[in-house]
């Protein structure tokens, strides 16, 4: 499914005609990227296939003072049904997000350990100021009220995955050793070092 089409579908249902720049400040408000696989540079690309499909509609071109005409769209009928589907869909679809990493490592034998270890000391790294980036982003739009609860609770949400993904990196530091016995050697590690 293209989330990015259920994303301005349901933007556009729920506050109203907006052209792309308008879309794409309202989504960016929440750090969508942070938490989805929605990137804004994508939006506008989703807007011409809606429409072209009938989706979402134009209601005008304006032109404020000296700035490009922009095109405001709104839901059409038929987007308001293709939204109820792909919302539903969307939640009852459980599915775990992949990352090419995971290959990567599976083909790394032979890498040399160091350069491994490097890796994924600059890959926990990232994810830890990602982390802190987030948490510190929903809590300044807490603070001053710009976001919804919803909206709240989707970057707690994003926060859950991105410390997920610092604990397995932090194990996966630990296990390096081991992986340089073979790859098919066997790891020892307790799963419950992925549950603290």
């Amino acid at each position: 499914m293209k989330v990015v089409r259920l994303l301005v579908l349901g933007t556009l249902a729920r506050f109203g005609a907006m052209h792309g720049h308008q879309l794409k400040r309202s989504i960016q408000t929440i750090n969508v990227e942070a938490w989805s696989d929605v990137r804004a540079g994508s939006l506008y690309h989703a807007l011409h296939q809606l429409a072209t499909e009938g989706l979402i509609e134009l209601v005008q071109t304006e032109r404020p003072g000296r700035l490009p005409a922009r095109t405001v769209y709104r839901i059409t009928s038929a987007g308001e049904a293709e939204l109820q589907v792909l919302r539903d869909r969307a939640l009852s679809e459980v599915r775990a997000s992949a990352d090419p990493f995971d290959v990567a490592l599976w083909v790394a034998a032979g890498l040399d350990p160091a350069r491994l270890e490097d890796v994924v000391r600059r890959r926990l790294d990232t994810l830890r100021r990602q982390l802190a980036d987030l948490a510190s982003e929903r809590r300044s739009h807490l603070a001053d009220g710009s976001i919804p609860a919803v909206g709240a609770i989707l970057m707690a949400h994003g926060e859950a995955r991105l410390e997920a993904e610092v604990r397995w990196h932090e194990m996966l530091l630990r296990e390096l050793p081991s992986l340089g016995e073979g790859p098919w050697s066997l790891l020892k590690f307790d799963n419950s070092d992925l549950s603290s």
